[in-house]
Formats: C-alpha cells, sequence, structure tokens
C-alpha cells in the first residue's frame, strides 16, 4: 500500500499539476513530470499488484510476484519480462507462441511480435493511442531481435 498511497499518489499529484496546464511550464519541467509519471505508473501499478498478492494471501492463495524491477532492464525485451510478468508470460504463452512463436522463421517471428504487441495495446485500452504504443513496442522488440541475430551471428563483433 506505501508504494500506492504514499508515493505514486505524491509523484501523481505534481506530475496531475504539470500536465493540467502544461503550457504555463517550462520545457525542463514538463520533461521532468513526464519522466515521474513513469515512475508514477510504475508505483501505482506495482502497489495494486502488491496488495492484490497480499489479500489473496491473507485467504491462502499464493501469487507471484508482478513486477521485477523493470526500469534498470537492458533492453525493452528484458523490460517486459519484469513488467507486469502476469500479461507479459500471457501474451506470449497464449498469443505469440499459439502463432508460432519463433519457430516458423524469422518473417513469422517478427509478424507474431507484432500481433502479440498490438494486442497487448488494444488490452491497456481501446483507442489508438494504446494501439500505436503497442505497434510501436513491437517493432523495437523486432529490431532488438533482428540486432541480437545479427550480432550472435557476426565474428567481428560490429554491434558491440
Amino acid at each position: 500500500m506505501f508504494r500506492k498511497i504514499v508515493i505514486a499518489d505524491t509523484i501523481g499529484s505534481y506530475v496531475d499539476t504539470i500536465y493540467g496546464d502544461i503550457g504555463i511550464y517550462n520545457s525542463s519541467t514538463v520533461v521532468l513530470a513526464t519522466f515521474f509519471y513513469a515512475f508514477q505508473i510504475y508505483f501505482d501499478f506495482s502497489g495494486y499488484s502488491d496488495i492484490a498478492i497480499g489479500t489473496a494471501k491473507l485467504i491462502g492463495f499464493k501469487f507471484n510476484q508482478n513486477f521485477n524491477l523493470p526500469y534498470f532492464s537492458k533492453s525493452l525485451t528484458e523490460f517486459w519480462r519484469k513488467w507486469h510478468m502476469s500479461l507479459s508470460y500471457w501474451l506470449r504463452d497464449y498469443l505469440y507462441i499459439s502463432l508460432g512463436g519463433n519457430r516458423k522463421g524469422i518473417k513469422i517471428t517478427y509478424r507474431n511480435l507484432m500481433i502479440t504487441m498490438l494486442l497487448g495495446g488494444l488490452w491497456h485500452g481501446s483507442s489508438w493511442n494504446f494501439i500505436i504504443w503497442g505497434g510501436i513496442h513491437g517493432l523495437v522488440l523486432s529490431m532488438e531481435k533482428l540486432i541480437n541475430t545479427y550480432r550472435s551471428r557476426s565474428t567481428n563483433n560490429f554491434f558491440y
């Protein structure tokens, strides 16, 4: 509850003030508010997850943690393994793998990443901004996969 009530709500108050009348603030204040917003989202969502996990534990259920320091990730792929893990694993297991995952060639792999992330974006909200957000994540994940493929094939360590 501490993450939600103390940290997320305090940060959210600042962010809401800046975003509420963005035109009167200088660009560095807006950038700082955007940076804080990323932390507000994390502490809000992970706080709610902790509340749900704790409540379930009180009545005898055990759930795994849902976040594992995602903002310390070294790649977007790693980020998605650590952020909202229950949803990420569900998307991987029931969409990506069901579509063929990475077992049917590189083009199908990229297609599967895009479909999975577009639907993940749609899960977050049924508006174009969430669908575009999912598409951007799908593109970046595809680019990471492409770079890692070439990196592993390269003997001269071009991407290092």
